[in-house]
């Protein structure tokens, strides 16, 4: 895909050029590509990959709802070297986990605890059902977005993971979780108590 400046002499050139090119949006950038027909060979690979994507996109209408959840994945995403959306980075993360763990649990709802712990209320992926997937999330937390430190890890503990994060009280703090290489909630924004 190529960025373009006053495509074809105009100011937003949107649609096809003679079944060769295609100019379009994205992202707030007028881009253009190659026209290409689509096909749909509807294997079983790529079935099974549709399926996978309904449900990351059914679970992000249905169970992860949460406006401060969304900001937190909002918050991540500006963090990435590529323009995404909260939406776009969780379902990132969602598809490549769901094809080989579709009951990943992932965080959502972050707030301080009352013993002052960063805190995610976790939900499985596939059914929106109380977080229960075994093993320690690492807690990523530091004092802006793009400072976190590896600060300690925890399973899920009472529907929810909490991790102690260094700091005096009315310190703003960042965390996120992560598991397995992936990111397991956004970057939620705290201050201890």
């Amino acid at each position: 895909m190529a960025r373009v400046r006053t495509p074809l002499l105009s100011f937003g050139a949107r649609g096809k050029l003679a079944n060769t090119l295609v100019f379009f949006p994205w992202k707030g950038i007028d881009a253009v590509r190659e026209y290409v027909v689509p096909t749909n060979p509807k294997t079983a690979a790529q079935t099974a990959h549709r399926a996978i994507v309904t449900s990351v996109v059914s679970a992000w209408r249905n169970y992860f709802t949460n406006a401060v959840g969304r900001a937190a994945w909002d918050r991540s995403a500006t963090q990435d070297s590529r323009p995404l959306s909260g939406f776009n980075l969780f379902s990132s993360n969602a598809i490549k986990l769901a094809a080989s763990n579709p009951d990943a649990s992932f965080g959502n709802e972050p707030f301080v605890n009352a013993a002052g712990d960063c805190t995610f209320d976790m939900f499985n992926l596939d059914d929106g059902a109380i977080g229960d997937e075994a093993g320690n999330f690492e807690g990523w937390a530091g004092t802006s977005p793009s400072s976190l430190l590896l600060v300690g890890s925890e399973p899920i503990g009472a529907e929810r993971v909490g991790i102690s994060v260094p700091g005096d009280p009315g310190d703003v703090v960042y965390m996120k979780l992560r598991k397995d290489g992936y990111d397991r909630s956004g970057i939620g924004k705290f201050t201890l108590e």
